[in-house]
């Protein structure tokens, strides 16, 4: 497991990270729940939500126990300590986001998402739940622009929506999109504060990552957040 953020809150230690090939695939789609538990309480030992991810800009509120079903969604907010929440992804971005105002989420971003708005989404739930203060954000690992070629009607559509910094080329010189810039841009719109990002691609990466786009593989990382009470001795 990969930690991106630690920040001491009032009453809690809030943490984002991410797992890789070393922790086991991760995916609630493909491997079977007990290895599944087994593999999450090796990373962290809390329940874990996760959802059934469909490139939305769907956003739920976990509280107590996750249910045997994974929700419809791609992204989770919580305030309840102790209460892991997950999205999963291969080429997708992953993104975690801490509120000052205590609370944690977790958003998963491919351009589907990202273009349905699914980072605005969560930052509305964060602030209706805890109030408008301040967002710690972190970029989790993804499919980069060197290899991420794009049709050409998708990334023109894409360019009117967030600019045109998220135009790139590959590699190889074709047309691109620079999901990162996407992500980041959308971050810098919403008054949000990146405070960790990954510098690692999914599809390059093989020896640590699974990839749809370059490899057909099923397998999925975890981005995960979570609260911890702080001990009374701090």
């Amino acid at each position: 497991m990969q930690p991106l953020i630690r920040h001491e809150l009032d009453d809690y230690v809030a943490f984002v990270a991410h797992s890789t090939r070393g922790d086991g695939d991760l995916s609630p789609a493909d491997v079977e729940p007990n290895e599944l538990n087994a593999r999450r309480a090796h990373v962290v030992d809390h329940p874990w939500h996760a959802l059934r991810q469909v490139h939305s800009d769907r956003v739920l509120i976990a509280r107590g126990e996750p249910s045997a079903e994974r929700p419809v969604g791609d992204a989770l907010v919580t305030t309840d300590p102790r209460t892991v929440l997950a999205v999963h992804s291969g080429d997708c971005v992953p993104v975690g986001f801490v509120s000052l105002g205590g609370a944690v989420a977790v958003a998963h971003a491919g351009w589907k998402g990202l273009e349905a708005g699914v980072i605005e989404s969560t930052v509305r739930r964060i602030r209706d739940t805890v109030g408008a203060d301040e967002i710690k954000v972190a970029v989790g690992p993804h499919i980069r622009t060197a290899q991420y070629e794009f049709g050409c009607a998708d990334l023109e559509r894409l360019a009117r929506r967030f600019g045109d910094h998220v135009v790139g080329t590959t590699e190889r010189g074709a047309q691109a999109l620079d999901l990162t810039a996407a992500v980041v841009g959308e971050c810098a719109r919403l008054g949000l504060e990146v405070a960790a990002q990954s510098n690692d691609c999914s599809a390059r990466d093989a020896d640590r990552y699974w990839s749809h786009r370059a490899r057909q593989e099923s397998g999925r990382i975890a981005l995960i957040a979570w609260l911890e009470e702080r001990s009374d001795d701090r």
